[in-house]
């Protein structure tokens, strides 16, 4: 019986290391010479064993240093030859080549010449018919152009405007929505003067574009003009432009048939339709009331000093 005893106690012990086993990780039956814990002695305490770092021993390449890949590519960056399959910036140029210093690039030293016929219209009206012009060419960079300008109306009486001129005009930008004229300015018709010109042109603030100039006459007659204008868009292609213009002169001139003091006074609006940027039909309606002196060179001609005219005409950007 004590035989029969002890296999069976075997048998158990023998089933509990097969459970204690399998209940093992796969690492931990893997490890070589692994064996079971041992059990303490009574009355000995035992310290718990040190938690190993899960990370520790585990290196990642290049870990021993961290700026060896960042400072190897920076230096590829930073300076030394390209490489030789590198693509050449010039041969997508089509050609083209700066012919300004290498670095001091400034596309706003372009000179790009512009013509622009802002009125070229036929007028009827109270005084007749006849036909109305006012033209701008200019020629520079954006910071100096070289000016030409000029305005006036010829109606079916055979006579030209008192107020018709060519003017030649160097403009020079003092900020970036203002800039000063300086030049001359020659009347068209008869009694003509030649004047020295000098003003401001620009847009003031809520985007109304602004012109000032001053005239000191060969006569020793002073004058100024004022025009004053605002475009009101009712879409991109449908715009009016009121505008308002005044003309002042020192003292009378009998040939022009001017007087002194304020001259004229003209307000219009045009109703234009840009079928492109650079061709624009219009339409507008013109009033002007002569003022002070030049009324009564009016009156004495039989003229009224109210005009109304009726405008068509079309607006080119060549």
């Amino acid at each position: 019986m004590i035989a029969l005893a002890s296999r069976h106690a075997g048998m158990a012990a023998l089933a509990m290391m097969l459970s204690a086993a399998a209940a093992m990780p796969a690492s931990a039956q893997d490890a070589p010479h692994q064996h079971a814990p041992t059990e303490p002695q009574t009355g000995q305490q035992t310290e718990p064993a040190p938690q190993a770092d899960d990370h520790a021993g585990m290196e990642m390449p290049g870990a021993e240093k961290p700026g060896a890949a960042m400072e190897m590519d920076m230096g590829r960056m930073q300076g030394g030859k390209a490489p030789p399959d590198a693509r050449n910036s010039d041969d997508y140029a089509e050609g083209y080549r700066n012919s300004m210093l290498p670095g001091w690039e400034m596309s706003d030293k372009l000179s790009i010449p512009r013509v622009l016929v802002d009125e070229l219209e036929f007028a009827t009206g109270n005084e007749g018919q006849g036909f109305g012009w006012t033209v701008q060419i200019a020629s520079g960079p954006d910071n100096d152009k070289l000016w030409l300008r000029s305005q006036g109306l010829k109606n079916s009486r055979d006579r030209l405007d008192r107020e018709s001129s060519v003017e030649a005009l160097w403009w020079h930008s003092s900020g970036p929505f203002w800039g000063t004229l300086l030049g001359v300015r020659q009347d068209l018709g008869k009694g003509a003067t030649t004047w020295l010109a000098a003003g401001v042109e620009g847009l003031a603030p809520y985007w109304f574009e602004v012109q000032l100039t001053g005239y000191v006459g060969d006569d020793g007659r002073l004058a100024a003009r004022a025009k004053a204008s605002y475009e009101v868009l009712f879409t991109n292609r449908l715009i009016l432009t009121p505008q308002v213009e005044t003309n002042i002169y020192s003292k009378r001139s009998t040939n022009r048939e001017l007087g002194g003091g304020f001259s004229n006074i003209e307000l219009s609006g045009r109703l234009r339709y840009e079928f492109s940027r650079k061709v624009a039909p219009y339409v507008g309606f013109v009033w002007e009331r002569a003022l002070g002196g030049t009324g009564d060179f009016r009156r004495t001609e039989g003229e009224s000093l109210v005009e109304r005219r009726v405008v068509v005409g079309v607006r080119l950007l060549l």
